[in-house]
């Protein structure tokens, strides 16, 4: 299957050094199409030489065929045959999306795609789904639709896990490193960078591995530590030189002599400048080459080497001349795929023809049996004049009891009409609400996107539960967890309101968090909130607003294992020995207050055994019973307490049934009634 789309770097992989066994490779495979007498065999041939070949024009053509021959196959009485022959012809419709894809037919690429994945869901293909739903990803991330891509690579990488298709995980991992890296989180995308890493390094991926290594140093260089983004660069460079990756080796010596301008080291900048630009000649790519004449444009310039510098500035308008005409050769190709569509079309035009004689013979056939009818039916026309005299007298007896009919029905449909009128706007205003209950749904995904990563909190936090139920679909509660440098930080957190307010207001406040930790470098949990606070009354004092959060933020440095916190308004809870210890906090909320001064650092002082609570004040908030009395804090401390030696999923199984079974209540009839929950609800228990 052609697979070139799964990688958002791998239509550049093309290395020099394999070309002359790669064709030798193909000649190979052309003679043994030739030569094969099954039609599974050659199936599997066309496979291979379609991932062989890399001249689009050419690869496609053996395509074509692979499809013709597997919709032969695909009725066939044999059901192995048939079932190899759907997996085939799944692979010539992936195929046909990269085509288009690389044409710019966007939603020509999505319906091939689409296709390949129904078939592939039919035949339980979870390694060629995988690959389908990569590609449907990639395409949606070049369109900047974030959210649906993030849902695509994230179905392919749940595939791959489950097949234990190593290479495929990583490949997943980095795609979703980049999407996060273009929405500026930094610290996510380098994590899932990291992973991919790891597991290219136990499979010994060399290619993966410099790949991995040059997207960790961009990160670092972005954020401003050029120590690692060189550390990282010149890692990349060595792998990338031990398996002669030309191109790989002219992006590292670019990536390298950048970071060296940035740093006004200009000799070390020439010296990996020039030797990109070498080797990017070498391989003949006006990318590369455009990129690292930019690059020595700015180095000369620095040095008052004008004229070097123009003549740089021309190879770079050279380049860009080339990859025009590269556009243009696409459009060509687009045109010879518009003319072999016509070609069938004219050919399905004239086996229409044939058809349409065949039909006219028909009719000549028909105008025969038609007269002949009609001749019947005037015989059945004479004879029904006598028998209009007879029908008339029967008319008139029937005339007043038909009006009286008439008004009945007039009545009646009257009736219906308004009955008609009153559906139709029923079904209106039902539309309406599915619209709206829509795009909450859609609202829930990119809220539950921002929350803590369940992966994260698996590896920081082993032993731990999050009990998490929002009131209206989205919510004003959330958690929220990232690892920046040496510390991992964990935040339970209550935002003004809930509902679709409330969200907003959360990942306002998810936001300003990130701003704080990786934009602003801010380490102490404490600073951290009040950079949210400054944040939030800047864009809401001015309107007289005092919106925020209530919220509890925890850090852990992973060198000192030391834990510090902040609170505002809510405290954490630590179970020790069966008795609960409230710890202190700040009664001022995150947000415009009755005070201004800081928040309070504290620390948190842990002993193995103990069990630690962090939520928001929607569990004891909620009513119960016949009289509606509110859970309440000190009943939900207690309750922790009881349950704070059981397991973290037995733990949230009683917490859940113990909320349902609050909420239930018998009313004198003897029926169960239920109170709504008033408040979004969130919860995370963590074993030490």
């Amino acid at each position: 299957m052609r697979n070139k789309l799964y990688l958002l770097f791998s239509v550049l992989v093309l290395n020099s050094f394999f070309c002359i066994s790669q064709d030798k490779k193909i000649d190979s495979l052309k003679n043994e199409l030739t030569l094969a007498k099954e039609d599974l065999h050659k199936l599997e041939i066309l496979n291979t030489l379609i991932e062989s070949i890399n001249e689009d024009n050419v690869w496609s053509q053996y395509n074509d065929i692979l499809g013709i021959l597997s919709q032969k196959l695909m009725v066939s009485g044999d059901a192995e045959t048939k079932l190899k022959a759907k997996g085939h012809y799944a692979d010539f419709l992936n195929n046909k999306g990269y085509i288009y894809n690389n044409l710019g037919d966007i939603s020509v690429a999505l319906d091939y795609f689409h296709k390949s994945i129904k078939i592939q869901e039919e035949i339980k293909d979870k390694k060629g789904l995988a690959y389908s739903l990569n590609n449907v990803g990639f395409i949606y991330n070049s369109q900047g639709d974030i959210v649906r891509a993030l849902d695509y690579y994230e179905k392919s990488l749940k595939l791959r896990e489950e097949i234990e298709d190593k290479e495929g995980i990583a490949q997943s991992l980095s795609n979703i490193g980049n999407l996060f890296e273009q929405t500026g989180d930094k610290s996510r995308a380098l994590r899932y960078f990291y992973q991919s890493l790891r597991i290219r390094e136990t499979i010994n991926d060399k290619l993966g591995q410099g790949y991995s290594l040059q997207n960790i140093g961009n990160i670092y260089e972005e954020q401003n530590n050029n120590a690692k983004a060189l550390d990282f660069f010149t890692k990349s460079l060595k792998i990338r030189t031990e398996i002669n990756d030309e191109q790989g080796i002219a992006y590292s010596l670019y990536n390298l002599g950048q970071l060296y301008l940035k740093e006004n080291k200009i000799n070390l900048a020439l010296e990996n400048a020039l030797a990109s630009l070498e080797i990017s000649n070498k391989i003949g790519y006006p990318t590369n080459i455009g990129a690292a004449a930019n690059l020595l444009q700015d180095i000369y310039k620095s040095q008052n080497k004008y004229d070097k510098a123009y003549d740089m500035l021309k190879l770079s308008n050279r380049m860009k001349d080339s990859l025009n005409n590269s556009e243009l050769q696409k459009i060509s190709v687009k045109k010879q795929f518009q003319y072999e569509f016509e070609k069938k079309e004219n050919a399905a035009k004239a086996e229409q023809e044939k058809k349409d004689i065949k039909y006219n013979d028909q009719l000549q056939q028909n105008k025969i049996i038609i007269t002949s009818v009609l001749i019947g039916l005037l015989i059945v026309i004479i004879f029904s004049v006598f028998l209009y005299r007879r029908i008339k007298v029967i008319q008139k007896q029937n005339f007043i009891i038909e009006s009286q009919k008439i008004e009945v029905d007039k009545q009646r449909e009257l009736a219906i009409n308004r009955s008609i009128v009153a559906e139709k706007q029923k079904e209106i205003i039902e539309l309406h609400q599915k619209d709206i209950l829509d795009s909450i749904n859609y609202a829930k995904r990119i809220q539950y996107a921002l929350l803590a990563n369940e992966r994260l909190l698996r590896a920081s936090l082993p032993g731990h539960f999050v009990l998490f139920k929002p009131k209206d679909i989205v919510s004003g509660d959330f958690y929220w967890a990232t690892q920046h440098n040496d510390n991992f930080y964990l935040a339970v957190c209550d935002s003004t309101g809930h509902g679709v307010p409330g969200a907003f207001m959360s990942l306002l406040n998810i936001n300003f968090l990130n701003e704080a930790v990786i934009e602003k470098n801010l380490i102490k949990p404490n600073e951290i909130l009040d950079h949210v606070r400054n944040r939030l009354i800047e864009h809401f004092s001015q309107e007289g607003g005092r919106d925020g959060m209530d919220a509890i933020l925890m850090c852990i440095n992973r060198s000192t294992n030391k834990m510090t916190y902040a609170a505002a308004n809510n405290a954490p809870i630590i179970i020790r020995e069966g008795k609960a210890l409230e710890m202190p906090k700040d009664k001022m909320p995150v947000g415009k207050g009755e005070k201004t001064n800081g928040f309070t650092l504290f620390d948190l002082d842990l002993q193995t055994g103990d069990v630690l609570y962090l939520y928001t004040d929607g569990y004891a908030d909620q009513f119960g019973g016949p009289d509606a009395k509110k859970f309440k804090n000190r009943q939900l401390n207690e309750f922790l307490t009881s349950i704070s030696d059981l397991k973290m999923q037995e733990q949230i199984n009683m917490l859940n049934l113990t909320y349902d079974n609050w909420r239930t209540w018998t009313n004198e009839a003897g029926e169960k009634c239920y109170h709504d929950q008033v408040d979004d609800i969130c919860i995370i228990g963590i074993k030490i």
